[in-house]
């Protein structure tokens, strides 16, 4: 009986692995979002996504128990899951084993696959072409079949109409096939759930193939990438501009970008009020030291946290509304987000910390009280 397969929650668990493993490192989104002047990206995530309706749709159905009209709505249903299913891991096979340079996608290791549909009585054809017969019949063009299904061995294709899907029980369902010869003979072919399942399931489980693709080509990139070494400079900003295009050409890392651009605000803020001058040349070399970390991370594609983080983005303090207008300094000085904040709120709780008499610029009032935080959270001495 097909309800005793169990399927919910059977595929789901792969599926999500699979995705899982295309998002680790965003490397494939670096290597595929321009591959041979295509955004093959999209089509992995169209593929990811539809492979998601799919397995949700199969593990969720079940075999209709009452005859009428909408179970061969439902029927349909199935066969288009496992089709559309099917057809997303024929584009991810394109895509991670063909890197996209057919014009067409070619055949998959399962184009000569036979012996899954016991209603095959043509042993020439293979499952992949016996299930286009199945879908054509129950719904994708059933008034207009050139088709294969016979009541004999015959190599012929028969020109036929299909009825409605019906069912004699819940582990099956039945296609009549009327001929448009005049000498032709109805014929009835019974398929079972349990082979369209078994026909699903080698192709699905092929998602454990393109995982470890996935490694492959991903220990590749980063052997190849790791013999580009990456310039260096004893100029902090230059320095900076190395590593940001080092990154844009390997992983393309938000993370690591980020940090970049906060760097280069530092090295590209003047810092007017000689009393902080100890404090920052001591802030300085920490974030000298955290340049050094990110090359260092860049040029192997080591892209794990960063020490040099806490460094930036120190812990705040809670003092009244001081977060919030901490926030929105943050925001006109990083991201060029223009808020209003309250110069009073913010210096003085820091006022025995650092010195806020001579600030002339924004980013030198941000950078200030990043230095004054990091002391508070004693990050550094």
């Amino acid at each position: 009986m097909f309800k005793e397969l169990q399927l919910k929650g059977k595929y789901s668990e792969l599926a999500d692995k699979f995705r899982e493993k295309a998002n680790e490192n965003m490397f494939l989104l670096a290597k595929y979002s321009d591959a041979n002047g295509k955004d093959l990206w999209g089509c992995i995530c169209s593929a990811m996504d539809w492979i998601d309706v799919g397995v949700q749709y199969i593990e969720n159905f079940q075999p209709p128990d009452r005859h009428g009209l909408q179970s061969c709505m439902e029927i349909f249903s199935f066969v288009m899951a496992i089709d559309f299913t099917y057809e997303a891991i024929k584009s991810l096979f394109w895509v991670l084993q063909k890197n996209g340079k057919d014009s067409k996608r070619g055949h998959t290791p399962f184009h000569q696959n036979k012996g899954c549909f016991s209603a095959a009585r043509n042993r020439s054809i293979t499952d992949d072409h016996f299930f286009k017969e199945i879908r054509s019949c129950c719904g994708a063009h059933p008034t207009n079949l050139n088709t294969f299904i016979a009541d004999n061995q015959s190599d012929e294709r028969q020109r036929r109409y299909a009825s409605w899907t019906f069912f004699e029980s819940v582990s099956s369902f039945n296609i009549m096939l009327y001929p448009e010869s005049i000498t032709g003979q109805t014929i009835t072919v019974e398929i079972p759930y349990s082979e369209l399942i078994e026909y699903f399931e080698q192709r699905f489980d092929y998602l454990n193939i393109l995982i470890e693709r996935i490694d492959e080509l991903y220990k590749a990139f980063v052997k190849e990438k790791a013999k580009e070494i990456i310039p260096k400079s004893d100029n902090p900003l230059e320095q900076l501009d190395f590593l940001k295009v080092a990154n844009e050409q390997r992983l393309k890392n938000e993370y690591y970008n980020e940090i970049i651009n906060q760097l280069a605000c530092f090295f590209n803020t003047d810092f007017e009020d000689e009393e902080n001058s100890d404090i920052i040349k001591n802030y300085r070399s920490s974030l000298l030291l955290g340049i050094e970390e990110l090359y260092n991370n860049i040029q192997s594609l080591d892209y794990k946290d960063l020490i040099i983080d806490k460094f930036l983005n120190p812990q705040t303090i809670d003092a009244g509304y001081f977060r919030y207008e901490f926030a929105a300094l943050s925001g006109r000085v990083l991201s060029g987000i223009y808020k209003p904040f309250d110069f009073k709120i913010l210096a003085e709780p820091l006022k025995e910390v650092v010195s806020l008499h001579n600030v002339h610029t924004e980013e030198e009032f941000y950078w200030l009280i990043v230095i004054a935080l990091n002391r508070i959270a004693e990050n550094y001495r």
